[in-house]
């Protein structure tokens, strides 16, 4: 009972930790983005209040028209980075296909997607879990792992959805990431553990191949 408490206590601490980080990290761009853009636009209009000619205060309108247009899209990006519709709208498939073709466009990366067709539409709480999974490990991958290509399976086994995911990177420690998860790349795996666990998963698994470069994450989700 002990144990369990601990461990309990630990993944909340895990789970409290990364909304923390998508927290900051969604307020800076906020920040540095948005709030960037925005004075920008105020620099212009204000500029263009105190001019008479028509052609320099169409010059200011059009850069303010730029500068929101670009302000947009990165509002669009921050709400598809947080959750994207077609996750809710067409499924964990097609958005999990998007998600690892916007990734490989992100990063020059050779990343492939295969999976198998879904009879039907899966529940909202465990696809949710699936893709969250997928975006902890690839973010994993992208920033620790230095690998160039990603393979990403999606498949179901005897009542079991499977992810899994490889990369030709450089791997990691396995027993210090379980151990202290405080090690390089160490929260991206501790993140997907806890997302596979809230979609009533039976186990996560993170194998670092003895031989070869690169790592093997692995998800099973009932």
């Amino acid at each position: 009972m002990e144990n369990q408490a601990e461990r309990m206590k630990a993944l909340s601490q895990g789970l409290i930790a990364a909304q923390e980080a998508e927290r900051r990290r969604v307020a800076r761009e906020l920040h540095d983005e948005i709030g960037q853009a925005l004075t920008a636009v105020k620099i212009d209009l204000q500029a263009a209040q105190r001019i008479k000619e028509p052609e320099a205060i169409a010059r200011h309108l059009e850069e303010s028209i730029a500068i929101v247009e670009r302000a947009l899209q990165q509002v669009r990006n921050l709400s598809l980075d947080l959750r994207p519709s077609l996750l809710d709208d067409l499924g964990l498939v097609t958005a999990l296909r998007w998600y690892v073709d916007r990734q490989a466009q992100r990063t020059g990366m050779a990343m492939q997607f295969t999976a198998e067709s879904m009879d039907s539409r899966l529940s909202t709480e465990l696809e949710t879990a699936c893709f969250r999974v997928a975006q902890e490990a690839l973010t994993n991958v992208i920033r620790h792992a230095g690998a160039v290509s990603v393979g990403i399976d999606l498949y179901k086994t005897l009542g079991c959805l499977t992810l899994m995911i490889r990369d030709n990177g450089k791997g990691f420690d396995v027993q210090a990431v379980g151990g202290s998860g405080q090690k390089p790349g160490a929260s991206g795996h501790a993140g997907a553990g806890d997302d596979c666990r809230r979609g009533d998963g039976n186990h996560f698994t993170a194998r670092n191949r003895n031989r070869n470069p690169g790592c093997i994450s692995h998800s099973g989700i009932n």
